[in-house]
């Protein structure tokens, strides 16, 4: 037996156990940081939807086997979905509607394909995929400097 395979995880499981914890941390860095009790008291829900998508892209990437420009496509139309449904305020606002989109684009793909990358080490190859991935960081931080 290899020794190195024993606390390996399969793809699918480090997939998701990845997905999961960078959910936690941006729904927590981008939405909740300023009502944690809110953020506490929503916590099985919370949990339960994004569990609900992320095992709906491992469904698509690992088990349908979809090309990484399907995935995408599934992405964008689950996020609109999702923004809408959780009303957030840049796709409501027509001035916020195009910048909100690339920057919800920046992140819903931060978490959908940052994770698949990291699994499959394949960073280095989408080099600018990650940059444009990580572009939510400083730009967000800039957005919630001039929201306060």
């Amino acid at each position: 037996m290899n020794k190195q395979n024993i606390y390996k995880l399969p793809e699918g499981l480090l997939y998701i156990t990845l997905s999961f914890l960078l959910w936690l941390i941006v729904e927590y860095v981008t939405v909740w940081h300023s009502r944690l009790n809110e953020w506490i008291s929503l916590m099985p829900y919370i949990l339960i939807q994004q569990l609900a998508i992320i095992l709906f892209f491992y469904y698509l990437i690992f088990r349908k086997k979809l090309t990484e420009k399907k995935v995408f496509i599934a992405m964008l139309i689950v996020m609109f979905i999702f923004e809408f449904l959780w009303k957030n305020f840049l796709l409501y606002n027509p001035v916020w509607l195009v910048p909100g989109g690339f920057l919800l684009i920046s992140i819903w793909g931060f978490l959908t394909f940052i994770p698949l990358w990291i699994v499959n080490k394949s960073i280095k190859k989408h080099k600018l995929q990650v940059i444009y991935c990580l572009l939510w960081i400083p730009v967000g931080f800039i957005l919630s400097l001039l929201m306060r």
